[in-house]
């Protein structure tokens, strides 16, 4: 059917859903503070405090990530505070928390992905250059490699790893891997891939002329930041002088975009008018769809979209595909990222999908509301590909959940998932329910609500059990007559998931409930002194009641008093620790209960330290400074000795506005040495005045110091961020240094970046490949050396120019001498690096081949004959 499109500009502000966030010391409010501050800084209070699942070991802290609104838009706001957790400084891969509460700031729900508890040698003995090269090799065709990033990976007590992301194909597929490499020996450790792949068809949507929103006559809609659709082969938006896109004719790339802009603004629409979400991210933004790829297949790249075509070369730019891959998009925006378990993820793009129908509602014979993928138009020439309201009736897919899920195929994985969302919309009249039950339905409009609400609930490394205690939690606190928390509990029971011991009940009636806070949540004593803090009561449900506190463990020769031992909710009491004279110096959490209608936990970090303990002060000049939104300021931290000797201070900060980046210049010091501070704001960073909390942790003690940030005015139309990957390099005279230069669009649309080096040493030439990239674009840069550079270190600047904005970045190149016999760019052995068989290095004025797995057997030494391949002098 052959039809024209006519376009039409349209604004569509969306209010704000997403206010990314301060972490635990939170930004000063503004006066009166609404609903989004109050749940900001009460969740703040339970992550400082250990509240519950949040519990903590003394190394760890949370740090805020973004504040969710959900609930009902305009009838109820429920917010949702995601945290990530730092483990000496270091992020936690894993270690992610969300704190619920209700509007007046009321904490409602806790969860975390670990337990905390972590004891980790941070000490890494690979270079991060050697994760890199390991990393590559996960991936048949590597187009990028970036990051090597020092993490914790929350696996028992922890390991120590490098964050690699590689970027290019897997197995004929695009893939975007996250490789999480092991610092101290090697091995990877685990992977995830952010690329997510859909199925789908496509069909025209209608009645026509559609109305979609356009940008100066181009797939450009400026009304939804970061929404443009672009031709896969050229990387750029559709433009013409009529304003009017496509021919009807699923065949063209120019229609493919004018039905992703349809279909995407109706999600848009979707999300704000039904969910309370803010754009496809939640802050406000798109993302590029490119449509074009020669695959019968759809992706979600982790950046971006990619539309193929079915077989028939049609582009598959319909409703529920394109609604399917933002689903992916949501996912990853949404707290504890995209679902690790099979199904989870392809569920999810296949309900945003369905919702996305069933809000346009489009009239027969064009993408009316169902509950089935690709219906209209084949794929592969097979009708749909996925059917929600009966799986097993396409394929053969699982209706029911089993052990057998985790390990099938993720879009036959979906199955289960998929069935329940059906099951809790419409009910069992039309599906059938595994164990022969009848489910009624509530609604598509509530059914979403609550899947929403329990995507805001979600930590990494979720599962069909832990979204049963999501649905469940979110239905619990969207409906307080039970009726919605009965239905989704029907609807897990109707497709095999069990109870869970750690989902909630719900009673008509609000039960009694209380949360509980430290203030402070950590203190340093003597031993043969006392240290007190205050246990503060809130009352979140029901009526006020008694609270029986209590410390249930204690390390030996710590006793606890406090003073009540009893209060009613919304009361506090003072608690003393009392430290015997020979308690030995060190970190001990110490748990804090509170017995009520139910019982919640803090945990307090008492550190004992002894009559000759170090120690240290710190301080910031200045401690404050004013930026705009994209600007950055700086500071001196500065620190003296105290007592005891001068150590080793790591720091850190925290408390950091949405879209701050805070970085030392060194990040670790020797108490009585100073660094710099350097805080730089993006665009989407919100006006305010925020107290960043920095941190100094030595070996004994930890001292802190804050710094005041105003942040003010308008942020340019168009902005970028700039990073180096690596940051820097050593080379001998007259070899190259290679590095990856990647841009990342902040605000406005992706723009003209151009690209120069300066500070070069004598001799010394920087090749960018491109000169120029679209912001979100990376280029190689190549600084080659002569045999006359001299010998040095070198701090490099690396400037991006784009059309609003200049960013800058630095490599610190190292340049050698012939490393004692001449062997150009290979590089001299080192006693501390892992080699692996292949390995080539210089040591002895000799060139060395690596045949087998090393660590400090010296070339040429007698012990290394089976280790080491001499290839010559050199």
């Amino acid at each position: 059917m052959k039809r024209s499109i006519g376009v039409y500009l349209a604004a569509c502000l969306a209010a704000l859903s997403v206010q990314a966030a301060a972490s635990v010391a939170q930004a000063a409010p503004a006066a009166p503070a609404g609903p989004a501050t109050l749940a900001a800084e009460a969740a703040d209070r339970a992550a400082a405090s250990g509240l519950d699942a949040l519990a903590k070991g003394p190394d760890e802290q949370f740090q805020r990530k973004a504040v969710y609104t959900g609930g009902v838009p305009g009838r109820k706001d429920l917010f949702y505070v995601s945290y990530d957790r730092t483990y000496k400084g270091l992020p936690v891969i894993g270690g992610d928390a969300v704190v619920a509460t209700d509007a007046a700031g009321k904490v409602l729900e806790t969860v975390a992905a670990n337990e905390g508890g972590l004891a980790v040698d941070t000490r890494a003995r690979i270079s991060v250059d050697r994760a890199k090269s390991i990393a590559r090799a996960q991936l048949s065709k590597v187009d990028a490699v970036e990051g090597g990033t020092l993490s914790v990976l929350a696996d028992g007590h922890g390991k120590l790893v490098y964050e690699v992301v590689v970027t290019g194909q897997r197995d004929d597929a695009p893939s975007r891997l996250h490789v999480y490499v092991n610092a101290q020996n090697g091995t990877v450790e685990d992977t995830v891939d952010d690329v997510r792949a859909g199925s789908g068809t496509s069909e025209w949507n209608g009645p026509n002329p559609l109305k979609i929103d356009t940008s100066n006559n181009s797939t450009v809609d400026d009304t939804r930041p970061g929404l443009r659709c672009v031709d896969y082969a050229t990387n750029q938006p559709f433009s013409k002088p009529s304003n009017s896109f496509g021919n009807g004719q699923a065949t063209s790339k120019e229609t493919g975009c004018a039905d992703v802009l349809w279909s995407t603004q109706k999600q848009w629409d979707m999300l704000k008018n039904w969910l309370g979400r803010n754009g496809i991210d939640g802050n406000g933004r798109g993302v590029t769809v490119k449509v074009g790829l020669d695959k019968v297949n759809a992706y979600w790249t982790g950046q971006h979209i990619e539309i193929g075509r079915n077989n028939a070369r049609q582009w598959i730019a319909s409703m529920d595909v394109v609604g399917h891959e933002h689903g992916h998009a949501i996912d990853q925006y949404t707290p504890g990222g995209a679902g690790r378990e099979a199904g989870l993820g392809e569920a999810t793009g296949d309900i945003m999908g369905a919702l996305t129908e069933a809000y346009a509602n489009e009239p027969a014979p064009h993408d009316t509301p169902d509950y089935t993928v690709g219906e209209e138009v084949n794929l592969v020439g097979q009708g749909p590909i996925r059917n929600m309201a009966n799986p097993q009736a396409v394929g053969g897919h699982p209706n029911c959940w089993s052990s057998a899920i985790p390990g099938t195929e993720v879009h036959a994985a979906a199955g289960p998932l998929n069935h329940w969302f059906y099951l809790l919309a419409e009910g069992s009249a039309n599906s059938p329910t595994c164990d022969g039950s009848t489910v009624r339905g509530i609604g598509i409009q509530a059914a979403g609500r609550v899947f929403y609400n329990a995507m805001l609930l979600k930590t990494s490394g979720m599962t069909h059990f832990k979204y049963r205690v999501a649905t469940l939690t979110a239905a619990k606190n969207l409906d307080p007559t039970c009726a919605q928390y009965n239905a989704v509990k029907a609807a897990w029971q109707a497709i095999s998931v069990p109870a869970q011991s750690a989902e909630p009940t719900c009673t008509p009636t609000p039960a009694n409930d209380f949360s509980l806070e430290l203030r402070p949540t950590s203190g340093v004593a003597r031993p043969g002194s006392t240290v007190t803090t205050t246990v503060a009561t809130t009352t979140v449900s029901g009526n006020a009641h008694a609270v029986a506190l209590s410390a249930p463990s204690l390390p030996t020769g710590v006793t606890a008093q406090f003073a009540p031992a009893s209060v009613t909710s919304g009361q506090s009491a003072t608690l003393t620790l009392s430290v015997g004279a020979g308690v030995a110096s060190g970190s001990y959490p110490i748990t804090i209960q509170g017995v009520g209608s139910a019982t919640h936990t803090v945990t307090y970090n008492l550190t004992v330290s002894g009559a000759g303990q170090n120690d240290f002060a710190i301080a910031l000049d200045p401690n404050n400074g004013d930026t705009n939104a994209g600007g950055a300021v700086s500071t001196t931290v500065g620190t003296k000795v105290t007592a005891g000797e001068s150590q080793k201070v790591v720091l850190s900060a925290s408390g950091l506005p949405a879209g701050t980046t805070a970085t030392f210049t060194p990040a670790t010091i020797a108490a009585g040495e100073s660094a710099k501070l350097s805080l730089a704001t993006s665009a989407t960073t919100p006006a305010g005045t925020y107290s960043v909390s920095v941190t100094g942790t030595g070996g004994d003690v930890a001292r802190s110091a804050t710094y005041t940030l105003r942040v003010g005015g308008e942020p340019p139309a168009n902005d970028f961020a700039l990073t180096l990957s690596p940051e820097s390099g050593s080379v001998t005279a007259g070899s190259e240094a290679k590095t990856t230069v990647n841009t990342r669009t902040t605000a406005g649309s992706p723009h003209k970046v151009h690209f120069a080096a300066s500070g070069l040493p004598e001799g010394a030439t920087a090749t960018f490949t491109p000169l120029s990239v679209e912001s979100g674009e990376s280029s190689a840069l190549t600084i080659a050396t002569s045999a006359t550079t001299p010998e040095g270190t070198y701090t490099i600047t690396v400037t991006g120019t784009g059309t609003d904005t200049n960013h800058t970045a630095t490599y610190t190149l190292t340049v050698t001498g012939d490393g004692g016999g001449g062997c150009g760019g290979v590089p001299a052995w080192d006693a501390s690096t892992a080699y692996v068989p292949n390995d080539e290095v210089s040591h002895a004025d000799h060139k060395w081949r690596s045949k087998w797995y090393s660590t400090g057997a010296e070339p040429g030494h007698p012990n290394s004959w089976a280790v080491w391949e001499d290839l010559g002098a050199c």
